[in-house]
């Protein structure tokens, strides 16, 4: 009596328990009381108050949602508080409270029907638009069911749209049981069976809409109740929606979301590659699944596409970020070459900056394949490089020499410097001379870095060695000079071999270019300026050889250079100032030679310059005056300046010499100076030395009844003992050799 309704604890496992929680509202005590209802007792736990009398109300775990006459309430079963949440619209003729899930319940709002959480709070869905006069609601996931006088609503609580409208004339009651809902006119009873969700999601495949799909199956498939399947089948089940979903989306050309489904689903790349004919692999041929399973309807890319060439390129974009994304995942395991094998193929189509790299990368292509892309699509220097990489370095350089010498064509091959950059670090020395003869035939001076920029910790072989390089290149002179300075200049040999070789390829060249009269005034200097750095460098070759040469032509200067190497400065001066008139030459002559000498080697030398400067060529002529005043007065000379006074002329007048005189006086009275300064603190330091010594070597030795030889161990019966320089001390008789040290072994000297 004055029971206004009756509700169940939807969220209690009630068939787990045997358990039922029953609510029961009463108006005229303005409560509701919470029962409990066993196999065996059913007794009252507690009785709640509330505001006012109880229209509606339903229950989900601790939580009441409830409508009074003008109010939707909350009632926390715990603790009995009562929350308000919306006051209700006077024009509603029939109030409804239904839970949609954990948590959650619908309430009607005029022509809405919204979403609250048990918290108090809207849902994260939208409301729910109602038609009609609806009085009764029913929920069965994913639809909402409004029954009205004439007619039944279906609404997805998905998209918040209105699905279908049933027909139903006097219907009273509406309520949903198990799997079907029942819906009661005065008379008969009807059961409204939901299609099952499988053939649900496939028709909204068919309707073009993806996500609700997707939402469906994902809610639906996780729900063990829905699905009706363990968790292994469900998995599969979603995974394959989640393929046939990516197809879709690529069928719409919404790439991202294609490619976001293919990765979340696992699919295998191979039904994907399936759809470019030209992607297929010769060596794993592969039978396509998803087309047979209904997962699309794509035969291949040219029916994606319908022959639209920008679009082509855009499917073909997406698949190369697809496989470039999942090659280093565990969705390419066991796939890996056929990853590889399909992004190499893409590349060498699409021409890609990105495919040098990627056959210089790790990768695990298929080696026909590969190489069959490549040829078709002529891209020869990527060819060459992945045989390079795949251990066929001899076909890479036949493909490469092909390209340089023009029998194929490639505009990416970097041209001849990469080809001889590659023969340099090649450790392949059979190789390397095989394609040497080549490479030396098509640019002499560019090849020789095949020989002078080897790696520099080459495994040592007779194939590569120096000597054996220089047989091979005297027939290209160019290559065998520039090979020989890298030994002399670079390598730093000290063999008299290379250097006297090399000196005698400079001179060659220099008067060859004497001789030749198409031969322009640079060339002819750059290479005497290589001759005399040689000679005047180097003191390893083979002067006399040279010497005998140069004597008869009118290379003066290298002449003079030869003999100073030959300490005939006399007669190199003589050509300087006397054949060649080069005074600053001279004076540089002497003071290259005299660097690291001696200081009387030094005066020996300028003054030769001088008695040179003094002395008539041929016995005729004048003196060089101004030449060797300069050079007197010179700072870098040097010169005993008695020897100075016995070589100048002697009528010669004082004022002329006089700044020599001044300046060579000041210069030996610092030297007398330095040199007493030197001694005195030469002096000082030893005097400092000794003193340290007496102090080292009068320091107190005590000898106590306690102290024993450090030879026997036994203790002094008297003053006499011997003590060594590093301290240690014995009997007389213990000590055989005073220049010995009995104990440690160490020598001190002859005992004198």
């Amino acid at each position: 009596k004055f029971v206004t309704d009756i509700c169940r604890n939807e969220s209690l496992d009630e068939y787990a328990h045997l358990t039922y929680e029953l609510c029961v509202s009463s108006s005229k005590k303005k409560t509701v009381s919470i029962y409990t209802l066993t196999e065996d007792r059913f007794f009252i736990n507690k009785e709640l108050s509330v505001p006012e009398a109880v229209h509606k109300m339903r229950r989900d775990g601790r939580t009441i949602c409830l409508a009074t006459a003008n109010q939707y309430y909350l009632l926390d079963t715990d603790n009995g508080k009562v929350t308000p949440l919306s006051p209700l619209d006077a024009e509603v003729e029939a109030v409804f409270i239904k839970r949609v899930g954990m948590g959650e319940f619908l309430l009607r709002m005029a022509d809405l029907a919204l979403f609250i959480t048990s918290e108090g709070v809207a849902a994260k869905r939208a409301p729910l638009t109602l038609l009609g006069r609806p009085f009764q609601v029913a929920y069965q996931f994913p639809y909402v069911l409004a029954l009205s006088h004439d007619q039944v609503d279906v609404y997805s609580i998905l998209t918040q749209e209105h699905k279908q409208t049933l027909a139903f004339q006097g219907g009273c009651t509406l309520i949903s049981v198990g799997d079907r809902v029942l819906v009661a006119s005065r008379r008969q009873v009807y059961s409204l069976c939901m299609v099952r969700l499988e053939k649900q999601i496939q028709a909204l495949f068919a309707e073009g809409h993806i996500n609700e799909a997707l939402y469906l199956a994902e809610v639906s498939m996780l729900n063990e109740d829905l699905s009706g399947h363990d968790e292994k089948d469900r998995l599969s089940q979603l995974q394959k929606v989640k393929q046939q979903a990516g197809f879709a989306y690529l069928a719409q050309f919404k790439l991202d979301d294609a490619a976001t489904m293919f990765q979340e689903s696992s699919l295998d790349v191979r039904e994907l590659l399936a759809l470019f004919p030209s992607l297929q692999s010769s060596s794993r041929p592969y039978q396509p699944q998803a087309s047979a399973a209904g997962l699309h309807k794509i035969t291949d890319v040219q029916m994606l596409t319908k022959g639209n060439s920008e679009k082509l390129e855009q499917v073909k974009s997406f698949v190369i970020s697809f496989l470039e994304d999942i090659r280093a995942t565990p969705a390419a395991h066991g796939k890996r070459d056929v990853v590889d094998t399909a992004l190499l193929q893409l590349y060498t189509e699409r021409n890609s900056s990105q495919l040098l790299a990627f056959i210089g990368s790790d990768n695990f292509c298929d080696n026909a394949d590969s190489v069959a892309a490549l040829e078709h699509h002529k891209r020869f220097h990527a060819l060459g490089l992945f045989y390079c990489f795949h251990d066929s370095a001899e076909k890479a350089l036949e493909i490469w020499t092909k390209i340089n010498d023009g029998t194929l064509h490639d505009e990416a091959h970097p041209g001849l410097d990469y080809v001889l950059d590659f023969l340099a670090s090649l450790s392949d020395h059979d190789l390397v001379w095989k394609f040497a003869v080549w490479a030396l035939r098509k640019d002499e001076e560019r090849s020789a870095r095949i020989f002078t920029q080897r790696p520099y910790n080459e495994r040592s072989s007779e194939k590569i060695r120096p000597d054996a390089i220089l047989d091979y290149l005297q027939s290209f002179p160019i290559a065998l000079r520039i090979y020989l300075e890298h030994l002399v200049f670079t390598r730093k040999h000290e063999k008299e071999k290379y250097h006297t070789n090399l000196a005698v390829l400079y001179l060659d060249e220099v008067l060859a270019l004497q001789s030749d009269s198409n031969a322009t005034e640079e060339q002819r200097k750059l290479a005497r300026y290589r001759l005399s750095h040689m000679l005047e460098s180097s003191s390893l070759y083979r002067v006399a050889l040279l010497i005998g040469r140069v004597q008869e032509t009118d290379l003066h200067n290298e002449c003079a250079i030869l003999y100073g190497k030959m300490e005939m400065h006399d007669k190199a001066l003589h050509l300087l100032v006397h054949r060649l008139k080069d005074y600053p030459a001279a004076e540089r002559y002497c003071t290259v030679n005299s660097q690291d000498k001696d200081l009387r080697y030094r005066q020996r030398l300028f003054q030769t310059l001088l008695s040179v400067y003094l002395t008539p060529a041929d016995g005729q002529g004048q003196l060089l005056v101004v030449q060797a005043m300069n050079l007197l007065n010179s700072s870098v000379a040097e010169f005993d300046v008695v020897q100075v006074l016995q070589l100048v002329p002697p009528d010669w007048s004082i004022f002329l010499v006089s700044s020599f005189m001044m300046r060579s006086i000041r210069k030996s009275m610092s030297r007398s100076r330095n040199a007493h300064l030197q001694h005195s603190l030469a002096r000082g330091e030893n005097l400092q030395v000794k003193g340290e010594f007496v102090r080292a070597h009068s320091r107190p030795l005590i000898i106590t009844e306690d102290r024993q030889c450090d030879v026997c161990q036994r203790p002094f019966n008297d003053a006499a003992f011997v003590r060594y320089p590093n301290g240690v001390i014995t009997h007389l008789h213990c000590s055989r050799n005073k220049s010995i040290c009995p104990v440690t072994g160490k020598w001190f000297g002859a005992s004198k």
